[in-house]
This record gives C-alpha cells, structure tokens and sequence, in this order.
C-alpha cells in the first residue's frame, strides 16, 4: 500500500561538460526500474537551453521529482566526522569549519552534506559527506536550465550517496584521474580494477531496481544510478533540507501548484456546499409558498362557501315570504304590528311563521317586560324560554304568539265536539 507523500516516479539527470544524461526510475507492482534513459552531447553545442528541453522531451517530464547531479567546476567534496546537530545548526558548523578543509577559500560557498551513519545511529558523532561550492559557479551550471525556462527539484553531487564500504566510485565526468573509496580519493587503477569496480557497483545497485544497461554506457549513467539508489532507500525524504542546495530561480515551485491546486479544490467544495444548501433552502422556500397559496386558496374558499350559504338561507326566507299564499301575507303586516308593540330597548333576533303561530326570539335589557300585555288581545303569548346571561344585563326570551282568533276558532270547534258527543 502506498504511504501518504511516497513517490513512485523520478527523474535523475547528470550533467558534465560534455554531455548530459538522464534516466527515469518507475515503482512497478512494488519494484523499482529504470524505464527510460536519454543522452545528448555538449561538445560544440550552440544552444545548451535546446538540449537540455530536448532531453526532457525524451524523458516525458521528469515524473514526480526530478534531480541533477554532476560536476561543478570549483566544487569540493570531502568527509568529516562532528558532533551530531540539527541540520541548520550543522550548517552553520560546517560553514565555520569549511576554511580549514579547502586548499583556497571560496567566495560565498553553498554546501550540502549528508550523513553516512544509519538513520537508527542514536551515537553522539555522526560521519558526514559535504559538498561545498561557490553560489556564482552553481548559478553558471544551471544557467542552461534558466534560459530554457526548465526546473528541477534539486541538485545532489552523486558522491553524497555512497557508503562505507561501497566498491571504488569511479566518475570520469567528474574527475577522470581519481576514483573515491573508503572516504577518501585515489589513483585510477589498470581496466581489470575498472572492470571489477563496476560489477560490484552493479551487483549492488540491482539489489535496490532493476535496470539494462550497457556496459559502454555504465560510466555515464553511474551518477544518475548512484543517485537513484539514495532516492529510493529514503535518503533525500529524510535529508531534504540538509541537501538543500538549488537556486530558486530554477527549483521546481511545486508546493505552489499544490496549494493554488487546494485552493481550487477548497472553492468547489464551498460552490458544491453552497450549491446544495441554496437548492434545499430553495425547495424549502417553494414548499412554503406552495402551502402559503393553498391555505390561502381555502380560505378564500370557505369565505365563499360562508358566503353563498348565508345567501341561500336568506335567498331561501324570501322565496317563502314571496311564495306564501295570500293568506300568509298577513305576516309582515304582523311583523310590522309586533314591531310597533315592542319598546325601542327591544330587538328581535329571530321572526318565524307559520297559519297557525308565530316564533320570537327577543333580546332586552328589561328584565320585567310583560309580553303578554305587549301582545294582548291580538295574539296570546306562551314563553317557551326566558334567560339573562351571567355577568350580561341582557335577557334572552323566547315566545310563541298564537292570533286570537285561531284560539276562538279552535275553542269553537272543540266546543261544538263536545255537544255532539253528550248528545250521543
């Protein structure tokens, strides 16, 4: 499984006077290879800047990091055992200690150095690989790379990443007279050491990846393989700002296209979150409406029903009245004689009829109101209900008036039954 941070392409390129190389190492089903390699010569060249785009072209961009290595004109590379520091404090130390390594000063050096001890090495001292060059030669080599706008990560002198007791490291593109082992330089041996120093360099590096080369090419793709090896044993993750040696005019920014990455990112989540909190408020909103306009519509409904129902029992009323016999006309006669009886203090809430009776409902302040007397002699008045409300000065009172002269007729009639029946 793939760890948070860990690469699985990079690019190692070597550069010399003569020529510039490169190679790409892929991590395939767990196993590291070198996939691609590329070569262009400098001797003569007019334009460096074109070679060295060309050489990227051929290697497909450099994968997720990209290295140079190679010679510096100027540059020294030495050992030393000290004191084990935090890197920016080693530095500083090795910067005080540099005047007493070098033959002649430099004018304004830059170093990098690397520990040569495990990683678990919990010692007090630790043996360090230093590389020291001045700022302007540093700036001259890469010049190529400015001019043609290509970056790189950063630069690594290949002899930072050998160990003790690796085989003879022999560079011709740096030192062509001397081969560096067991931390120190010496003379180039007859091709049978040559020869052997290179296959225990190759023996050791397949160890690490797989790769096919040539041995007329292994000279000039040994630093981009030395390099390699301390990529992929963790050497540069662990050592990054020890190595720290690259202009920044021409160090890859690539912290920058992450973050402007993020920022995009972080902006379409927010518009996404946005997005969706509108469209469910949005709905929401809608639904509200929606319920708004219906509880509305029904209100406006029932007041219509209300409406048209109060309508249709008065419509109702007056189609009786209109359609009474003629008989029955003598009703708003008697509404108008019962009106005219009753006091002003009086009002009649309710007025119904019929040939034989006429219902009341009444509402007075007067509790002492004699209807009887009001009515009497035309009508006879029976009280069917008489209340006052609590806390209410008004009586509520409930009658039923039968005309005199249906009472006569009526008495008339049973009268007339009567003698009928004695006589029988």
């Amino acid at each position: 499984m793939r760890k948070f941070g860990e690469i699985t392409s990079f690019t190692v390129v070597s550069f010399n006077p003569a020529s510039i190389c490169g190679g790409v190492f892929n991590l395939r089903a767990g196993n590291w290879r070198l996939t691609r390699t590329a070569t262009r010569k400098l001797a003569g060249a007019k334009d460096e800047s074109a070679l060295w785009r060309e050489l990227r072209r051929e290697l497909h961009g450099g994968g997720e990091l990209i290295l140079l290595t190679g010679a510096i004109p100027g540059g020294v590379f030495f050992t030393l055992d000290t004191v084990a520091l935090p890197p920016r404090e080693q530095r500083d130390a090795l910067m005080m200690e540099l005047p007493r390594r070098l033959l002649s000063l430099q004018d304004d050096p830059v170093l990098q150095f690397l520990p040569t001890t495990s990683p678990d090495d919990s010692a007090e001292t630790e043996s360090l690989n230093v590389y020291s060059v001045e700022r302007k030669s540093l700036e001259t080599a890469v010049a190529p790379l400015r001019r043609g706008h290509l970056h790189a990560d950063e630069f690594v002198h290949p002899l930072l990443m050998t160990r003790p007791g690796d085989p003879a490291a022999y560079l011709p593109g740096l030192d062509p007279d001397f081969w560096y082992r067991d931390r120190s330089f010496h003379r180039v041996g007859d091709a049978a050491a040559k020869l052997a120093a290179e296959e225990e360099w190759r023996k050791l590096l397949s160890d690490r990846f797989a790769f096919d080369v040539a041995p007329a090419d292994f000279a000039e793709l040994f630093p981009v393989l030395l390099v390699a090896r301390g990529v992929i044993a963790g050497d540069l993750r662990r050592h990054r700002k020890e190595l720290q040696m690259l202009p920044k005019e021409v160090r890859q920014v690539r912290f920058r296209g992450q973050l402007r990455l993020t920022a995009v990112l972080v902006a379409a989540l927010v518009a996404v979150l946005g997005w969706r909190f509108v469209s469910s408020r949005w709905g929401d909103f809608q639904e509200y409406r929606r319920i708004v306009a219906k509880t509305k519509r029904l209100t406006n409904e029932t007041k219509k029903m209300k409406k048209a129902g109060s309508n249709s029992a008065k419509q109702k009323e007056m189609d009786r009245v209109l359609s009474a016999v003629p008989e029955g006309r003598d009703a708003l006669t008697d509404l108008a004689e019962i009106s005219k009886r009753l006091p002003d203090e009086v009002m009649v809430t309710l007025f119904r009829w019929n040939e034989d009776e006429i219902l009341l409902a009444l509402q007075s302040e007067n509790e002492g109101l004699d209807l009887t007397a009001k009515f009497a002699p035309r009508w006879k008045t029976n009280i069917i209900n008489q209340n006052t409300a609590r806390n209410s000065p008004i009586t509520s009172i409930t009658a039923r008036l039968v005309p005199a002269d249906k009472t006569t007729a009526k008495k008339g009639r049973n009268g007339k039954n009567g003698k009928k029946n004695r006589g029988k």
